[in-house]
């Protein structure tokens, strides 16, 4: 896309990586609220996560990805 920005949404982390995995040059993610279910543990006040959503961070960490987590723009990032 050359020089022009886009605004990528995805559902779930495991999406995220196979973005990465194609070529999809993410540098940083902006992860919102990630609620709880059924064989989820909470691990912030905004996100509860299974263990595919933790394996498909640590390897987007391991891609060199950094995250921003926060619900709405207006929270600080240390959620």
């Amino acid at each position: 896309f050359g020089n022009t920005k886009a605004l990528l949404l995805f559902e779930n982390p495991e999406d995220v990586l196979t973005a990465v995995e194609g070529g999809v040059d993410i540098k940083e993610l902006n992860v919102g609220s990630m609620a709880h279910s059924v064989g989820k543990v909470v691990v912030s006040k905004v996100l509860s996560m299974g263990q595919e959503d933790v394996e498909a961070f640590e390897k987007l960490e391991q891609k060199g990805v950094k995250f921003d987590v926060r619900k709405v723009p207006n929270d600080s990032r240390d959620n």
